[in-house]
């Protein structure tokens, strides 16, 4: 009995014992799918069908001791791999900010069109980021079916002022930044030693360039550890259900069918403002449909922005008749640094889960603070691989929910489905942005 206890199954023994290694064999199982027959995408859902199953045979069959002895191991599963997420974030947003200053062509005087680029980039991102946080604590994403639980309350503390949410934001010494997930601070640092390496770089290149190797390689290597943690998705999938579903039951499957539609809906929404804006930016709705139609099916099938982004330029230029040299520049800028499905939309509103799951209730204050984290973050997430789950630990982080991290690993589990209406909402966001842009700039 000793033994188990020091396991941590003192209830179950070994029967809790067998179902541990089984589920040890159903990860090694998912981890080793052959890749050639399956997509990462089908093997993520594959891990999220098994782990439902899984979690639902434990949840109504077995017995509580059993049930308790389980979760505590299941959880550790799944805080281990959201942690790692975790623990990238912060030196990957500093060097990719760092990156993003020093890969900027360097314009002697800002044109209009790099003025304007910026400026509804940032908008834009703003605007979906906070219909989806609006939209999400509307339909109460993240509250327990059967739960009396507020996701939202006007109550504000004394701390929430406006001054005092912006103080959060201002760096403090990058280790401190570093230890207390200050995801803004690290955002801005990165900035600032991205100014002052490419400023150093006119006259004091051999000074400067052993930096910017650095920072390079350091970037290079850190997607590459990225890569390898998202390539866990499909076991970590099945992780991340077993325990929601051993812990909530069937209801942790609805409220996840209820954010997807709700994600749906808020897609619905930003494309709906989209037309809006193009309309009134001389390109009715019925013109951008006709146009677009082909690369938003596309969108909708292969889930890639970049892949579909040749595809937008081109109904831009040809289908709409506008100046190829602007609409590019634009829309090449709002799918990589912009991205209003997977930077703004589905981070905030994972954001929303996360919070309501893990018992936080949100304010003014903290919806305020989401949409302006979101916006900044847009571009300290540039050229890092995948970018949804990136943003929204990064937009958790930035707003000071780090205990509710953890509610995010249901996002990884129901990532592949998220991702279609997200990556339209990309491609349409692109495309709004270079019609806006090209409208205000052209001679």
């Amino acid at each position: 009995m000793k033994f188990m206890e020091f396991l941590g199954i003192p209830h179950g023994g070994w029967v809790s014992l067998g179902i541990l290694v089984l589920f040890g064999a159903l990860l090694y199982g998912l981890s080793h799918l052959p890749k050639k027959k399956y997509s990462f995408a089908v093997r993520a859902l594959m891990g999220s069908g098994a782990g439902t199953f899984f979690g639902l045979v434990l949840h109504l069959a077995a017995d509580p001791g059993v049930l308790e002895d389980l979760k505590h191991w299941f959880y550790l599963a799944v805080r281990g791999y959201v942690m790692l997420f975790v623990c990238l974030i912060m030196p990957m947003v500093l060097l990719a900010s760092i990156c993003l200053v020093l890969r900027t062509p360097v314009e002697k005087q800002v044109s209009a069109l790099t003025r304007w680029k910026k400026r509804v980039n940032t908008l834009m991102v703003a605007v979906s980021a906070s219909i989806a946080s609006c939209l999400g604590i509307a339909c109460k994403i993240g509250q327990i079916p059967g739960s009396d639980s507020a996701v939202f309350a006007w109550n504000m503390a004394d701390t929430e002022t406006v001054p005092e949410l912006l103080f959060r934001l201002i760096p403090s010494g990058i280790g401190h930044d570093l230890i207390t997930c200050s995801v803004t601070a690290a955002l801005i640092t990165g900035i600032y030693i991205g100014i002052a390496a490419r400023r150093m770089s006119g006259k004091y290149m051999d000074t400067v360039k052993p930096v910017i190797d650095f920072v390079n390689g350091a970037f290079s290597v850190g997607t590459s550890v990225c890569k390898t943690v998202i390539a866990y998705k499909p076991a970590a999938a099945a992780a991340i259900m077993s325990y929601l579903t051993a812990e909530y039951g069937f209801s942790i499957v609805l409220m996840l069918i209820h954010m997807l539609l709700v994600l749906c809906l808020g897609a619905a929404l930003m494309l709906t403002v989209q037309l809006v804006l193009c309309a009134v930016s001389g390109v009715g709705p019925a013109a951008f449909l006709r146009a677009g139609r082909a690369v938003m099916i596309k969108a909708l099938k292969t889930r890639s922005g970049s892949e579909c982004l040749p595809d937008a330029q081109k109904a831009l230029s040809e289908g709409l008749g506008l100046k190829k040299e602007i609409t590019d520049v634009v829309s090449s800028y709002a799918i990589a640094s912009g991205m209003q499905g997977c930077g703004a939309l589905f981070p905030a509103m994972a954001a929303v889960f996360a919070a309501g799951i893990s018992g936080y209730v949100m304010t003014p204050a903290t919806v305020f603070l989401l949409v302006l984290v979101i916006s900044v973050m847009s571009y300290g997430i540039t050229g890092l691989p995948g970018t949804a789950t990136m943003a929204e630990f990064a937009a958790v982080m930035g707003c000071g929910l780090t205990d509710a991290v953890t509610g995010l690993g249901a996002m990884i589990a129901i990532d592949p489905i998220g991702d279609v209406p997200r990556t339209l909402i990309n491609v349409t966001g692109c495309m709004t942005n270079a019609i806006i842009v090209e409208r205000r700039v052209r001679s």
